[in-house]
């Protein structure tokens, strides 16, 4: 039954949803209206985004600093201010950052927005919050499109995103990050060990078929672990 899906993914969907998304569309979510521009990752497409967005809706973001890394649309950061964070919004498309400053606009909502490969151009400061869809197929990315969906050959993405994310955390900063089953989550979770963190998972989300998505919370090891 999967591999009959997958399939059907890469003769039908994969097209269908490429043909679709080359023009601006409309999407409302939870009493919030975005565009989504062509080019950018569409959060009504795929689960991941709304799944991240069940979770942050029972958390209390008031007053609190809220760090969205690859914003796209920007639908995670407008929800995250519209609940009275205080958001910045990063990505390393300056398509992904055109429509999120487009659609905070649209809300009247202010964001901060910065062009930055994950934390290069953030200011070293910590987080409450730090939010994370990432790429995770391995493969270089060869577009600015690409650059939602590919980590990179070796991982690049993660290896990046490890070494840098302590300096942005206090003791209580919440740091979630969402993976689908299709990508290699072992890999992700050794390359978080060698830099001295654990992925605990929160919640699994049913997608189709055997598919899922899995929400992670990112935290410093509790207590020293074995060389290996």
């Amino acid at each position: 039954m999967r591999k009959f899906f997958k399939r059907f993914v890469s003769l039908f969907l994969v097209p269908f949803t490429r043909w679709y998304l080359r023009k601006e569309r409309k999407f409302a979510y939870d009493g919030i209206t975005i565009h989504v521009f062509p080019g950018v990752f569409h959060p009504g497409f795929f689960h991941s985004t709304k799944f991240i967005l069940s979770y942050l809706k029972v958390q209390p973001l008031a007053g609190k600093s809220f760090l969205e890394l690859g914003c796209g649309s920007g639908l995670i950061s407008i929800t995250a201010a519209k609940a009275g964070a205080n958001v910045t919004a990063s990505d390393l498309s300056l398509r992904a950052l055109e429509n999120t400053k487009y659609n905070a606009n649209l809300n009247q909502l202010f964001i901060k927005i910065v062009y930055s490969d994950l934390f290069d151009n953030i200011d070293k400061i910590p987080f409450d919050w730090i939010v994370i869809n990432p790429p995770y197929y391995a493969r270089k990315p060869e577009s600015e499109q690409d650059l939602a969906w590919y980590c990179g050959e070796n991982f690049e993405y993660f290896r990046k995103l490890f070494v840098s994310l302590r300096v942005h955390m206090h003791l209580e900063t919440q740091v979630v990050m969402v993976l689908t089953k299709g990508a290699d989550v072992s890999a992700i979770e050794k390359i978080a060990k060698e830099n001295g963190f654990e992925l605990e998972l929160l919640k699994e989300n049913p997608v189709f078929f055997d598919e899922k998505d899995f929400l992670f919370r990112i935290r410093p090891f509790t207590s020293p672990q074995p060389s290996p």
